[in-house]
């Protein structure tokens, strides 16, 4: 690598690096002009255990469920692998993207599935595309759902309505155009082919086990199972944070009547939606805990409650990610989990 490259390539790196602090450390100084951390650890540890249980007992049920979809598209593809280890490659991918921006996250599902499980890429591939974009069409009805309580209570949910229903045109959309993209790449990267580039060469196979995965699963019928499935997903991941919402602020002195499920779910995927933009924080920390707070305080929450909940929300959930994530990458590393062709 040439001195100009290695310094244009670290150069955006530190950019990069230096726009997510920098976001990190605006809205935390704007979140500590509004409560201390004395306010935030009072509230994690007055938390109802009973209702932490419930968000352990909902984030159970939506690995499951993810593990589940996973293995249906792999079936489909005609690779077999044993539930649990795909169940922790599940976990630490949860891990992964919460921690990282722009849901890169998700490469280290793709990266475990070959090192690991011993999963051929295309399979691979084809199983985190289809759950990624399902995932999409999953929430889309939700958050029409969402925007029609919100309208019953007497708030004005249009936009919301209309976010929803784009996005649910949009996932179509692509679910339809995945071959024709890969078909269309193939076509792209042709011509380097032809010149025996050994990148171009592994894109092209890559596209190819790819797509043909995805007619593999077109063929068996998924798309309904894997629609339930995702809206199953979806469902479980929002109660329980939503439970972990209940958890923080009930000693507080809140009830569940203080505290619409469709308010909480709008936030929290308004902060989702936020956090998963290429700047949105070190490690996650930063446009999340930001949005979460601003979309609470539109809803009538006080700004000290509402800077509060969004650190101490997140805090928790992150340090049970970041357990559950490390235990599964370290039962992943046991010898028995090693790639299939590695014992043959």
């Amino acid at each position: 690598m040439s001195k100009s490259s290695f310094l244009q390539t670290h150069g955006k790196n530190l950019i990069f690096f230096g726009f997510s602090l920098l976001v990190t450390v605006v809205v935390f100084r704007a979140l500590f002009q509004q409560v201390s951390w004395s306010d935030v650890w009072t509230m994690v540890r007055e938390m109802e255990m009973r209702w932490a249980l419930g968000f352990v007992g909902c984030s159970l049920v939506m690995h499951l469920l993810r593990t589940v979809r996973y293995r249906l598209v792999l079936q489909a593809s005609g690779e077999t692998t044993s539930f649990f280890p795909l169940m922790l490659v599940v976990i630490v991918r949860g891990m992964c993207v919460d921690m990282l921006p722009a849901r890169l996250g998700e490469l280290v599902y793709l990266f475990l599935m070959r090192t690991r499980l011993g999963i051929e890429w295309g399979a691979a591939t084809a199983s985190f595309a289809l759950a990624f974009l399902f995932d999409l069409l999953a929430l889309a009805p939700l958050v029409v759902v969402g925007a029609w309580f919100l309208g019953a209570a007497g708030m004005s949910a249009p936009m919301l309505a209309l976010g929803g229903l784009l996005l649910l045109v949009a996932s179509l959309g692509l679910l339809w155009a995945l071959q024709p993209l890969m078909r269309f790449g193939q076509w792209m990267i042709g011509p380097f082919c032809r010149k025996q580039q050994g990148w171009a060469l592994f894109l092209h196979e890559l596209a190819d086990s790819t797509s043909e995965s995805l007619h593999l699963s077109r063929e068996k019928h998924l798309f309904w199972p894997l629609l339930f499935l995702s809206l199953g997903v979806r469902c479980a991941k929002y109660t329980g944070l939503y439970v972990m919402i209940l958890a923080l602020l009930v000693p507080q002195g809140y009830s569940m009547a203080d505290l619409p499920l469709a308010q909480s779910f709008i936030a929290l995927v308004s902060g989702e939606m936020v956090a998963s933009l290429p700047v949105s924080g070190i490690a996650g920390f930063g446009a999340y805990e930001g949005t979460l707070a601003w979309v609470m305080g539109l809803f009538g929450h006080s700004p000290e409650t509402a800077a509060a909940l969004s650190i101490s929300h997140r805090l928790v959930t992150q340090v049970y990610g970041w357990i559950t994530g490390l235990l599964g990458l370290a039962l992943l590393m046991l010898p028995w989990f090693a790639r299939r062709e590695d014992h043959e």
